[in-house]
């Protein structure tokens, strides 16, 4: 009887010692977290599982949680790896991206993702480039929610109007994944730069550009051929293989009488030191597209 009492007074000691310390002790499955995450008012497992790329029913299991789900301010709980859960779909790959497929001026851009992993909150930002630094505005998040590929629309700052090229970033900062897209701040729709790439193009072999000369990181001449007369075309630039879908908005040329006419245009200056180049003509009202490459090398050709 005594041997008891003194094995639960040294007990009784312990608890008293450690408890006095304000220890709090993480959850037992420690050896499968990735973090722990404090519990603050009015978060809840789904918001915390958005912030961190887990679903949170993967939190729930490693945090010994049941129906119905109860977290309270305080309380430690560990985060497992891995972002995926059924019945929600992971994704093809684990290389997530985005493209934009629609602009209004100074309103919004809207894109369509793809690969998206399921049940992710994301931060959105916007930016502009400015002396060689960026100007960056957070514009919402993006909760993707099942996952896969769907589209989101986001507001273009006030500040931000008139700005001929933009970037939009999707941030999951605890997954260490960033990706951008830069846009030309143009008006989406037939024949414009922001149209989904993989929109069924029509194309009847005019109007066609063909690339005369390059000034390395200056500028760029292309001989334009059978181009409908007395049309506004935007010149856009991008990397290669994009077409220049999307690309960085350069200026407006107006065909004049049509036909043919030799045109010199800069190089956009988020471009410099590209090895190869897309280039694209487009008009708006009229739905007449055009598209070449170049070498950025003044001594070759394509």
């Amino acid at each position: 009887m005594r041997k008891y009492q003194r094995l639960m007074m040294v007990l009784l000691a312990f608890i008293i010692a450690f408890g006095g310390t304000g220890l709090t002790f993480k959850p037992a499955q420690a050896a499968a977290c990735a973090y722990y995450h404090t519990v603050y008012p009015g978060q809840s497992l789904s918001w915390i599982g958005r912030y961190y790329g887990v679903n949170w029913k993967s939190i729930a299991d490693a945090n010994g949680l049941t129906w119905p789900y109860v977290i309270v301010p305080g309380q430690v709980l560990c985060i497992p790896g891995g972002g995926y859960y059924p019945p929600y779909p992971s994704p093809v790959n684990k290389d997530w991206s985005f493209a934009v497929v629609g602009v209004q001026k100074d309103v919004d851009v809207t894109i369509r993702t793809s690969n998206m992993p399921s049940n992710v909150l994301f931060d959105v930002r916007m930016g502009r480039l400015v002396g060689g630094s960026y100007d960056w505005v957070d514009v919402g998040d993006l909760d993707s929610g099942k996952g896969g590929r769907f589209k989101a629309t986001f507001a273009i700052p006030a500040g931000f109007a008139g700005v001929p090229n933009l970037v939009l970033r999707l941030v999951q900062a605890k997954k260490n994944t960033t990706v951008d897209r830069w846009f030309s701040n143009i008006p989406g729709g037939s024949g414009t730069g922001g149209l989904d790439p993989w929109y069924p193009w029509w194309y009847g072999g005019i109007p066609t550009i063909w690339i005369a000369s390059v000034v390395r990181d200056a500028t760029v001449t292309f001989t334009t051929h059978n181009f409908p007369a007395h049309v506004n075309f935007d010149v856009l630039m991008g990397p290669m293989g994009t077409q220049a879908i999307g690309g960085y908005y350069v200026q407006t040329i107006n065909s004049g009488a049509g036909g043919s006419m030799v045109v010199t245009v800069p190089i956009p200056v988020q471009l410099y030191g590209s090895y190869r180049i897309a280039i694209r003509t487009q008009s708006l009202a009229t739905g007449y597209f055009s598209y070449n490459w170049f070498y950025n090398n003044t001594a070759v050709a394509p």
